[in-house]
């Protein structure tokens, strides 16, 4: 005991001299283990969104949120400086041809022109002649000077380059109709240039070029070496912007920011120009696009108005999406309407932080609220958090901004759960230290007590204070176990959707780029996915075990009241064995010990729980304590042989009204002088600091004055011992 102080002395002083060296050390050293919660949690989190997010795994749903936000935006009306003319199902079946010869074209342009519109683009491939008629098209070409044809700039894999009209190509009113579909079959973004460095437009652009340089706006180059039309500077596309991971950014490429659904544009049929079914100033001073809009044409796309939760998606003709094109070009140069914008993928991530911190920070402050004031409030403040990020990215879609919605719901999800296991695992902590200085504190007064007459008296304190501390420990294991239990369930699901994601997007993409194979090569994700599934089985396996333990331990530490209670004796034995689990496995002296219980029929008995839990538990773990003993007095390998066996019995005692327990070991046994004192205060057969004498004395004080019943020993030398309980039944 003297050594000990000394020691801790010379450690208390050693502390204080190195405050006084380093004070802010100190100070420093307080500060982190007052917010270890948030130290630990927020990086965690952060880090682990921000990597999925880098490895694509997010972009489906963050491109699922954009088209989202796009639908559940407030309907613009029409541009009506913009007019198309489809080539319709009707008009086809109408002329009997595909594509319309050069005379029935060249009649549709010239009743265009007429109209006097600001530009003309044709959205229909017209490198060769389709007779009869083409000396009249060709004609038609020369003088329109506002018209613009197209052509397929790029080809691919898929389809080759088509040629414009060598007369449009000559006069260079040739146009780019060239278009960058995502890879889940969404058109979300528009080609201005689709080859960089060449001065080719798309035809979007130049009909919008043409129509404002007509109000005296030219295109020029910004500052930043970007295209500018008025005041208003057109950011090229880059492959990681908003929710895309490395996507294709070729060209000038800008995200499209629709102003509706399929049909949104005014839009009358070729026959209906043909046969000047058209008011004469229709349109005049409009920007003309003439294209085909007729299903069996193909020349359609999904975009995010193309939803198909309820019905069949519907899809948007070409000519309709270089509609949409010029028209955000007119209306961000006229009317101020925003362009699509993102943030730096910097500010991105910092955002992610701040709502990870948020969330952290105010659920670690309520870490030490009772655990159901705790989880209310955590589920307010994901609610808030969820609902906060939802209203704020849709209010920035409002006025141009693209910010990273799915990810920080993901993200607050993940921290909220993160934060409320690692609350559970330091309160946890905290009442094992708490439970561990009690201890330490009721043995220190015992042996200043053990020679007094108060001392049955303290001992009897010290286990109900340790009762208590046991079911509070247990209480709180409940707790956070079944929260943790309940949210397995959901991670297991999240983890086989991603997984199977994960596998999608493997068969989809077979030949993924080099740096997404090397990265999976570097974190072994086949690994990963094959033991996922495997840690989380170990992880429900832990969690149900851990609530037997805490049932148990529950019901061991029943308070008992005044008035005695109707008890289940049986449940009680259970209790107090599963609790002495780990005593009974094998160690490197001895075998296992093995429990056989022999319940008889009994009925409920009225006694006081938890002061009977406490004999049996002082009955069982002196079995085991002669097991463990009888190893060190015998040779180590012949006790390894040993069955060693503790029998549990229960019965109705024959025409009487008590119960018997009986607690039998198939140990030494016991000496009939030994035999005598065995229920004496302070006698005790162990070791130095292994027992105070207290137990059996206690535990026949409960039995014989508290139940009115009785408690006797039957043993002989090399026989074992059995002891028995016999309390009334009520």
């Amino acid at each position: 005991m003297n050594f000990r102080h000394h020691k801790l002395s010379k450690y208390i002083s050693s502390r204080v001299k190195s405050q006084k060296v380093f004070p802010y050390g100190k100070k420093l050293e307080e500060l982190i283990r007052l917010l270890r919660g948030v130290l630990v949690v927020t990086p965690g989190v952060t880090s682990i969104i921000i990597l999925v997010r880098l490895l694509g795994w997010l972009q489906p749903i963050e491109l699922a949120t954009l088209d989202l936000s796009f639908r559940l935006r407030p309907p613009e009306p029409p541009d009506d400086r913009i007019v198309i003319v489809g080539v319709e199902e009707s008009d086809i079946q109408r002329l009997q041809q595909w594509p319309l010869s050069d005379t029935v074209l060249a009649q549709l342009l010239k009743k265009i022109k007429k109209q006097k519109p600001s530009a003309i683009g044709l959205d229909i491939y017209r490198n060769l002649p389709v007779e009869p008629g083409h000396k009249e098209i060709v004609e038609v070409f020369k003088t329109t000077t506002n018209l613009f044809g197209i052509k397929k700039a790029i080809g691919d894999r898929f389809s080759s380059e088509v040629n414009a009209s060598p007369i449009l190509e000559k006069s260079g009113r040739a146009t780019a109709n060239d278009i960058v579909v995502d890879t889940d079959g969404v058109l979300r973004r528009g080609m201005l240039f689709p080859i960089p460095r060449q001065a080719l437009p798309s035809l979007g652009l130049m009909v919008a070029a043409t129509y404002l340089e007509k109000k005296g706006i030219k295109p020029n180059r910004a500052n930043n070496g970007f295209m500018q039309l008025g005041t208003t500077v057109f950011t090229p596309f880059n492959s990681n912007d908003g929710g895309y991971i490395r996507a294709d950014d070729g060209g000038y490429q800008i995200l499209l920011n629709y102003r509706g659904s399929a049909h949104h544009f005014r839009t009358v049929s070729a026959m209906d120009v043909l046969e000047n079914r058209i008011p004469n100033d229709f349109m005049r001073d409009h920007i003309v696009l003439v294209g085909s809009t007729a299903v069996s044409l193909n020349d359609s796309f999904y975009t995010p108005y193309s939803d198909g939760s309820t019905g069949t998606p519907v899809r948007t003709a070409g000519v309709e999406i270089q509609a949409t094109l010029a028209s955000q070009i007119l209306s961000s140069v006229l009317d101020e309407r925003p362009l699509i914008q993102v943030w730096p993928k910097p500010l991105e991530n910092f955002w992610i932080v701040i709502w990870v911190l948020c969330v952290t920070s105010f659920a670690w402050s309520w870490r030490n609220l009772k655990i159901y004031i705790f989880l209310l409030r955590l589920t307010a403040l994901l609610f808030f958090g969820v609902t906060s990020v939802c209203l704020i990215g849709y209010t920035s879609f409002l006025i141009g901004w693209w910010i990273p919605v799915a990810p920080t719901v993901l993200a607050i999800l993940s921290a909220s759960i993160a934060i409320s296991g690692y609350v559970y695992f330091d309160r946890l902590k905290e009442l094992n230290s708490e439970l561990g200085s009690t201890v330490y504190n009721l043995e220190q007064a015992l042996d200043k007590l053990e020679k007094s007459s108060q001392i049955q008296l303290i001992q009897s304190e010290k286990m109900s204070t340790l009762g208590q501390l046991v079911s509070g420990v247990a209480h709180e294991i409940n707790n956070p176990v079944g929260f943790i239990s309940v949210n397995l369930n959901y991670l297991s699901g999240y983890i086989t959707d991603l997984t199977n994601h994960l596998l999608l997007y493997q068969r989809t993409f077979p030949k993924p780029p080099n740096e997404l194979v090397e990265n999976a090569e570097t974190i072994d994700l086949e690994y990963i996915l094959e033991d996922l599934p495997k840690i989380l089985a170990s992880m429900e396996i832990g969690a149900k075990r851990i609530n037997e333990i805490s049932t148990s331990l529950r019901t061991f530490s029943r308070s008992d009241t005044t008035n005695k209670v109707s008890y289940n004796i049986h449940e009680g034995i259970d209790s107090t064995l599963l609790i002495l689990k780990h005593r009974l496995k094998a160690t490197n002296q001895r075998s296992e010990i093995h429990i056989i219980k022999e319940y008889g029929q009994l009925p409920l008995v009225t006694c006081y729980p938890g002061q009977l839990n406490q004999v049996i538990m002082n009955l069982v773990a002196n079995a085991i304590d002669v097991f463990d003993e009888f190893k060190q007095n015998e040779d180590s390998l012949a006790t390894q042989a040993v069955k060693h066996e503790i029998k549990i019995s229960t019965e109705v005692l024959p025409d009487t009204y008590y119960v018997a327990i009986r607690v039998k070991d198939n140990g030494p046994g016991m000496t009939e002088e030994i035999k005598q004192k065995i229920f004496e205060k302070l006698f005790t057969t162990k070791g130095v600091g292994k027992g105070t004498g207290l137990g059996l004395s206690i535990s026949r004080e409960i039995i014989v004055e508290a139940h009115g019943g009785k408690l006797s020993c039957n043993s002989t030398p090399n026989a074992g011992a059995e002891f028995i309980i016999e309390i009334p039944i009520s």
